[in-house]
């Protein structure tokens, strides 16, 4: 059999250190552009009070894994949000939402998004990574709620 002469195999030439500096600089634009977009979703939910949360550790229900929870705090009432702020006994901060505060306005939000989790369910089911942004949407929306109902107060 003949073999291929080896002048006439193609080889691959490596890249001239200008094509690795621009296949890294696009890889970083490309980057960025996906931050700026996930940026701009986090935004966009943390404005209208809704949302998904994916959920890293799924939830069961029955036979059923739950793998994202809707949330809307626009839908829980005064009552609901009185009743979510109580939870926490040991509150002493009134200008603060404690952790389980924000973990119980989350759950409440998310409970009525669900047709088959209530409040405890979720509070108690809930993973801890799942938990810590839970906590960070409700604390960042109360917050930011706070400060504009402030605003709307009249001094008159």
């Amino acid at each position: 059999m003949n073999e291929p002469n080896t002048a006439q195999k193609t080889e691959e030439k490596a890249p001239t250190p200008e094509e690795i500096r621009e296949n890294l600089l696009n890889s970083l634009k490309q980057q960025q552009e996906e931050i700026r977009k996930r940026r701009k979703e986090a935004q966009e939910a943390m404005g209208e009070g809704k949302g998904v949360l994916k959920l890293e550790t799924p939830i069961k229900s029955g036979d059923q894994e739950i793998t994202e929870l809707a949330y809307d705090f626009n839908g829980i009432t005064g009552l609901e949000y009185t009743e979510a702020m109580d939870t926490d006994a040991g509150a002493s901060q009134i200008y603060r939402i404690t952790y389980r505060q924000a973990l119980a306005l989350f759950a409440k939000a998310a409970s009525k998004q669900a047709e088959r989790l209530d409040m405890k369910d979720i509070v108690s089911r809930i993973g801890a990574t799942d938990a810590v942004e839970a906590v960070q949407l409700a604390t960042l929306f109360f917050t930011a709620a706070t400060r504009a109902g402030q605003l709307r107060i009249s001094k008159k």
